[in-house]
């Protein structure tokens, strides 16, 4: 075999190898969960927040309540009632480090995990 042959099949055995290690790499992902605080306590973790289909519950606080809900890796707060309503108006948090903030319920929805592969970025 001569130089340059064997030289284009050590070239070609490492791109196939980065081509496999990029390809195979989108389909992992880390883990993400949802941690509840209420009153700085840990009320409820939600470790499935990929489920396709939505799931909701309810938060009842000596203060009044929310309705969280979650589906496809975003949780947000679908109800409230308390008075200025922000912890509603909030985006569907998603990333690692995201929260969610119910001041007058003491409530905190704190996303955590491993999945850092996402980007946050403005368009």
């Amino acid at each position: 075999m001569s130089k340059n042959l064997k030289w284009a099949a050590v070239f070609g055995a490492v791109v196939l190898i980065c081509a496999a290690v990029i390809f195979f790499g989108q389909f992992s992902r880390g883990t993400t969960s949802a941690e509840i605080y209420v009153g700085g306590e840990l009320y409820k973790v939600v470790y499935d927040l990929d489920r396709q289909d939505m799931q909701t519950f309810k938060v009842e606080t000596e203060n009044g309540y929310n309705i969280i809900a979650y589906e496809a890796g975003k949780i947000w707060v679908s109800e409230s009632d308390c008075a200025n309503q922000t912890c509603v108006k909030y985006a569907k948090a998603s990333l690692v480090g995201e929260t969610i903030v119910c001041a007058p319920h003491k409530l905190v929805i704190k996303i955590v995990g491993t999945d850092y592969k996402k980007v946050d970025a403005a368009t």
